[in-house]
């Protein structure tokens, strides 16, 4: 049986369109690995970040103590004392962090569910902390855009907050 050379010519542009899919899905898949692979050494050496981990102590001892935020972008006296301008910069640290993590999940480059599955708490209660500051310095600023990534991601997650995993 001879086979007539629009049937190979058929076959031929058949084999090469499943090449082109056959590419297309690996490159895709092999962006989504990537995309996981960045998000998990993010994960791992943000937990590592000891500049992370004092800014997060530090915005919650603050927190803790009863002092105004407001004071830190305020102050009372005409300058912030040495320990606060120390302070300050700690907390400015931890804000700075979320927003850049906020943008880079917005942009696509982070995986956002592993990231809400392993920071949901800290990026809501650190927000929910720090938002009077973040309104200080909008104020101070007159601007709104201050921040305003971490008040995205905030949002966003705290109208659709993690679920409950189904024991077995």
């Amino acid at each position: 049986m001879e086979i007539s050379p629009t049937a190979w010519q058929v076959i031929s542009n058949l084999l090469v369109f499943g090449g082109i899919c056959t590419a297309v899905l690996t490159i895709r898949f092999n962006v989504k690995m990537a995309r996981k692979t960045q998000t998990a050494t993010f994960l791992f050496e943000s937990r590592k970040d000891s500049e992370y981990i004092d800014g997060l102590h530090t915005l919650r001892r603050v927190r803790d103590s009863g002092k105004s935020f407001r004071s830190y972008v305020f102050p009372v006296a005409e300058n912030l004392s040495k320990d606060e301008n120390y302070e300050g910069r700690k907390i400015q640290y931890i804000l700075n962090f979320y927003e850049r993590m906020a943008v880079s999940i917005r942009a696509g480059i982070y995986e956002e569910n592993m990231i809400k599955q392993a920071s949901y708490t800290t990026v809501i209660d650190t927000y929910e902390t720090a938002e009077p500051l973040i309104k200080a310095l909008r104020e101070k600023l007159r601007t709104s855009l201050t921040y305003q990534e971490f008040e995205w991601l905030h949002k966003r997650w705290k109208n659709k907050p993690l679920k409950n995993n189904k024991t077995i």
